[in-house]
C-alpha cells in the first residue's frame, strides 16, 4: 500500500471519526481529514511529476 493510499484512508477514518464524536472534537478531525486528504493528493502530483522527469532521462 503506497503513502498516497494510507493518506486517502486516513481521511476517510477520520471523518466517519468525526460524526461520531462531539462538535468541538468533530472540527478538528474533519481538519485533519482535510490535511489527509490534500496531503494525498500533493504526494501522488509529486511522485507522478518525479517518475514522469525519470522517464524522460
Amino acid at each position: 500500500m503506497n503513502q498516497t493510499a494510507i493518506l486517502h484512508a486516513a481521511f476517510g477514518v477520520l471523518i466517519v471519526a468525526g460524526f461520531l464524536v462531539s462538535a468541538p472534537l468533530s472540527y478538528g478531525l474533519y481538519g485533519l481529514g482535510a490535511a489527509c486528504f490534500i496531503a494525498g493528493i500533493v504526494l501522488a502530483r509529486l511522485d507522478s511529476e518525479e517518475s514522469e522527469a525519470a522517464d524522460t532521462v
